[in-house]
């Protein structure tokens, strides 16, 4: 004797419902739901009812639509004022410049060293303490070079920004980053993230997160965000060019450390503290 899975009868008794609501309502039949996890239970059908939508507003929609869009930035605005600003956290910028993944920019750098940076701030905190106040500081001030990058943002990481061109992938720290510009109307058309995966990644993503996103460095870029040296991983073996104040370096990428990585030159290998670095630059990419 079988007994019905959504009843636990027999005979089944549900079936009868349905029978009788067939007669009245055509589309209210249950219908089976999409298994987008693979899940090994059989959930009970659900039994279909009539919705009556009606809207929220008296604007059309596209007024609406613009102005939750201007509530929404004021919003954003508002919790920026309302809390300390923290300099180490920087996930929100790499949010916001992951939602221009695609659109062309023109990027501003500032070629100084964080070292020199540090240097020269110190330099500049040790004499304002032997002058007593806050007047202009005696001394050289220190010469920025600025350089212009072209390109389509690729991605962003918790330190830094990729833009993308023809052949090339060029990694930029935000410490660095002055600006960027875009056009106005290049407007980015992206699709939240994997809206169209497949089931098994959906069943891992549920029930396997930590174990499954950990594996790939793009799901943990996503999620929380991993630093450049992490990121030039991807690339060891590829040709790389290395901005460092006025100098530039070319060669080889052997290894990607935390606070360094190493290049071969020829036929030496040059170990680079990534504090000295403007920007690198992957190139010959097919």
């Amino acid at each position: 004797m079988e007994f019905c899975q959504n009843c636990n009868t027999h005979p089944c008794s549900c079936q009868a419902i349905v029978d009788n609501c067939s007669s009245l309502f055509s589309n209210c039949l249950p219908q089976k739901p999409v298994d987008l996890f693979g899940s090994p239970f059989n959930c009970p059908k659900q039994k279909k009812t009539p919705k009556f939508a009606s809207p929220n507003s008296r604007l059309p929609k596209d007024e609406l639509d613009r102005l939750q869009a201007c509530i929404d930035i004021a919003n954003d605005l508002l919790r920026s004022l309302g809390s300390e600003p923290d300099p180490e956290n920087r996930r929100q910028l790499q949010l916001y410049f992951m939602e221009l993944k695609g659109i062309s920019i023109k990027a501003e750098i500032a070629c100084i060293s964080r070292k020199q940076e540090e240097e020269f701030v110190q330099a500049q905190l040790q004499e304002t303490n032997q002058l007593g106040d806050q007047k202009e500081l005696a001394g050289e001030a220190m010469q920025v070079k600025v350089i212009e990058k072209l390109g389509k943002v690729a991605t962003a990481g918790r330190d830094f920004i990729q833009i993308n061109s023809v052949g090339s992938a060029v990694f930029i720290f935000y410490s660095h980053l002055i600006s960027i510009k875009r056009d106005a109307c290049d407007v980015p058309e992206r699709q939240p993230e994997f809206l169209d995966a497949d089931r098994q990644t959906r069943r891992e993503l549920a029930f396997n997160f930590g174990e499954y996103v950990k594996k790939n460095p793009d799901f943990v870029n996503l999620f929380f965000g991993i630093p450049l040296s992490k990121k030039l991983k991807e690339f060891i073996g590829k040709d790389i060019q290395v901005r460092i104040n006025k100098a530039v370096l070319s060669g080889t990428l052997i290894r990607s450390e935390e606070e360094n990585i190493l290049i071969q030159c020829r036929d030496e290998e040059i170990e680079v503290d990534l504090r000295e670095v403007c920007f690198v630059e992957i190139v010959n990419l097919k």
